[in-house]
């Protein structure tokens, strides 16, 4: 099951470095994304996140280009954009971790313990999860 939501994703290290400007990333993603929420493969005992037992995941698009995603490229420690074509890949899933009431992260699917954040006032991909972090901290708001 797919639910679809827009949704603007807020990260306060962003939001102070770019004064005000909104979040500036490689592959232009500005504040309002779409969200499609899945149902993971992992279950919501694994760390407490979940709905009915699994884990929420989701895959991001600008509102302006539905068809494109927010892709993991582990090689270069960033997300880009690509075009959807048949088949959803692994690398365009980030698994949803509720951090606090206002906040979650956004883990890569297929590259567990690597973290959707924000370094160098770019959007890139983040090795583990240090506690108090705000660099993989979102708040999520519609």
């Amino acid at each position: 099951m797919t639910k679809t939501k827009y949704a603007t994703i807020e990260n306060s290290r962003a939001r102070q470095m770019t004064s005000g400007n909104g979040l500036v990333k490689p592959a232009k993603l500005r504040n309002k994304v779409l969200l499609r929420y899945y149902e993971s493969p992992y279950s919501s005992s694994e760390s407490g996140d979940g709905v009915d037992g699994k884990m929420l995941m989701v895959n991001m698009s600008p509102t302006n280009d539905a068809h494109l995603l927010l892709h993991a490229n582990k090689k270069k420690h960033s997300v880009e954009f690509h075009r959807y074509e048949n088949r959803l890949s692994d690398l365009a899933f980030f698994v949803v971790h509720k951090e606090s009431s206002e906040c979650v992260s956004f883990e890569c699917k297929s590259h567990r313990g690597t973290y959707l954040g924000v370094k160098d006032n770019h959007l890139g991909l983040i090795q583990g999860k240090n506690p108090g972090s705000e660099n993989i901290l979102f708040k999520l708001s519609t």
